[in-house]
């Protein structure tokens, strides 16, 4: 086992760490930022809306294309994909689109699977999140994905970037019914690593993996500010909160350093 320690705060007695992808070690403006400019583009086609009303679509998803940013409290960073589809049909009433979950489901699949196809030029790493990953993974540390993306699109972004022996699982939405937040995701995760919770924390980047993982009986969530939401306000959901990775120090369970932040 391992402790993890920074200047403000130590976990001890680590066995398994489980890791959110897009924000946490993954670029998600970038990603998400295009993925949700294709998304409304296919929306205003399929349903002959005004393009004037482009901007206004990709921000009520929670992602503004002028400044190239995904909102801190956007829906996409504080809700799974099911809810995030349930708003935007209902914004869409609002400017007299009548659709249902089901087409939109469907119109998001249909710009995944192209997306997919070229996704390489949308993908960037969070180096500082990678470092940190390959030095728990090198150590024996069990190492998992729990994600509101599909399980598909996160195995084809370890293929890219030939990180598949990174990760011993990978839970994506897919993998069950049920949304991160009910902590069921974390839960499988839990049982096919055979991990107790006492000795896993949730690495992720938003309030939403602290409540997954709180409501799988994981004590400890590492929130760390590389993606949508800034530190400040993270601070707010978990004790445990970093601007970058790199901060944290990687000791045994004798404190001899393995590995120490700058």
């Amino acid at each position: 086992m391992i402790s993890l320690k920074t200047n403000n705060w130590q976990i001890d007695n680590i066995d398994t760490i489980l890791f959110d992808k897009d924000g946490t070690f993954i670029d998600l403006h970038y990603f998400w930022g295009k993925m949700t400019e294709l998304r409304i583009k296919e929306v205003i086609k399929k349903y002959k809306i005004n393009p004037d009303y482009f901007e206004k679509l990709c921000l009520i998803l929670g992602y503004n294309p002028t400044s190239g940013k995904m909102l801190p409290d956007g829906i996409t960073a504080m809700f799974s994909r099911k809810i995030i589809i349930e708003i935007f049909v209902k914004e869409l009433k609002k400017i007299d689109i009548i659709t249902s979950k089901k087409n939109i489901e469907n119109i998001f699949d249909n710009v995944n699977s192209i997306f997919y196809q070229e996704m390489e030029k949308y993908t960037k790493p969070i180096d500082s999140a990678i470092e940190f990953i390959k030095k728990v993974h090198s150590i024996g540390i069990k190492t998992g994905i729990v994600t509101s993306d599909s399980k598909e699109s996160t195995l084809l972004t370890l293929k890219h970037f030939n990180w598949e022996n990174l990760f011993d699982i990978v839970i994506g939405r897919e993998s069950t019914k049920e949304t991160k937040e009910s902590g069921v995701p974390v839960k499988l995760a839990l049982e096919e690593l055979n991990s107790s919770p006492n000795n896993t924390i949730m690495i992720g980047d938003t309030p939403m993996d602290y409540i997954g993982a709180k409501n799988a009986s994981v004590k400890k969530t590492i929130l760390v500010s590389t993606g949508q939401i800034d530190k400040e306000t993270l601070q707010k959901t978990s004790t445990y909160c970093i601007s970058s990775l790199d901060e944290v120090s990687i000791f045994t369970t004798n404190m001899d350093v393995i590995f120490k932040f700058c």
